[in-house]
């Protein structure tokens, strides 16, 4: 365990908010880690009656410690040796871990102000929806991870995106909306887009459906672009292909015009936000992968052969094994299927 999540654990538990998960696992590791029981003994006797970690800012930190200095030179003789004994053996298991009490007022700090985030978290196989308290709705996708702090709207109008989400943003010309992903930084006023930012995939995508929007890379000298409605923009992440791995020769950044086809009732890239896949000349493997997150299953592809294969399709609320069955079929892909295990292969 990290020194810091011990001493953050250790925190929770002074203060009741930590949970029986949490509480298994820091008794695990005062279990399996003698340097961590001696550091918990040590910060019992420097807390005394008052909690150590329960401070708002070093001024603080230095009253509890001046508290502790007179409750040392107060004591007895003899206990005042056993207390130094305990105090000694905890700071010299500190200086061995590189901890020290602002060190862990740091730490205590950083956990204060994480916990000061609203998170929305999807899990594979899971979307919802959300209204910012400005009224800004989203439309959040499966394996998708939205932060925004707790203040939001009040000076600015920030979100941390992780995944896929589809923003209707109210207007605000004061308080600008900003999309912050790994690559990019998306900014609009009063707009409808949606922002695509998975871990792991090749391109990240920023569709802009109405308004105005600039986005702002993270590459380089910090590009800006602005797109407008119908146009989207494509941005290349150099670290997804792995050696072994056959990639395409994508550009590095991409501005492409999107149209609807007569026959859609929505574009591919917000169809999810009406419960539908929709695969446009789509690599195998990029399918599987979507497949494994809107259906919480593991896609494995048998055959190398298939990997680069593409196909299209338009699937409005069917399951897992109803579009198998359609890939099957029409391209003559078969499948087996094993609890959450899928595996694709050429018949």
């Amino acid at each position: 365990m990290e020194k810091f999540r011990f001493i953050e654990l250790v925190r929770k538990k002074e203060s009741g908010e930590i949970s029986l998960l949490e509480l298994k696992e820091l008794n695990d590791a005062i279990a399996d880690t003698p340097q961590y029981a001696s550091i918990l003994k040590g910060l019992q006797a420097l807390s005394g009656d008052q909690p150590l970690f329960n401070k708002q800012d070093s001024g603080e930190v230095n009253e509890a410690l001046a508290r502790l200095n007179e409750k040392i030179f107060a004591a007895p003789v003899k206990k005042r040796t056993v207390v130094m004994k305990r105090l000694l053996v905890a700071a010299s298991v500190l200086l061995l871990l590189g901890i020290g009490v602002l060190g862990i007022w740091y730490s205590v700090r950083e956990t204060k102000k994480s916990s000061s985030l609203n998170v929305i978290a999807t899990e594979k196989g899971s979307k919802t929806t959300i209204t910012l308290p400005d009224g800004s709705r989203v439309w959040v996708n499966v394996a998708t991870r939205l932060t925004y702090d707790r203040s939001f709207g009040e000076k600015t109008r920030s979100v941390f995106l992780t995944g896929e989400a589809y923003f209707e943003v109210a207007k605000d010309k004061q308080h600008p909306f900003i999309v912050h992903t790994a690559t990019a930084d998306v900014r609009a006023v009063g707009t409808s887009f949606n922002v695509r930012a998975y871990p792991g995939e090749g391109v990240s995508e920023t569709t802009l459906l109405s308004g105005i929007v600039d986005v702002f890379l993270k590459k380089g000298a910090g590009e800006k672009i602005r797109l407008k409605p119908m146009e989207k923009l494509l941005i290349k992440n150099g670290q997804y292909a792995a050696p072994s791995v056959k990639e395409e020769k994508v550009p590095e950044i991409a501005v492409v015009k999107i149209t609807a086809d007569s026959t859609q009732e929505v574009l591919p890239e917000t169809a999810w936000t009406k419960n539908k896949l929709v695969f446009k000349q789509m690599r195998l493997r990029d399918i599987a992968r979507e497949l494994g997150r809107c259906f919480n299953s593991e896609v494995i592809i048998r055959d190398s052969a298939l990997l680069d294969r593409r196909l299209s399709g338009s699937f409005r609320q069917e399951s897992l094994e109803a579009i198998l069955e359609t890939f099957k079929l029409a391209a003559g892909i078969n499948y087996t299927i094993d609890g959450r295990q899928v595996q694709l292969f050429q018949q």
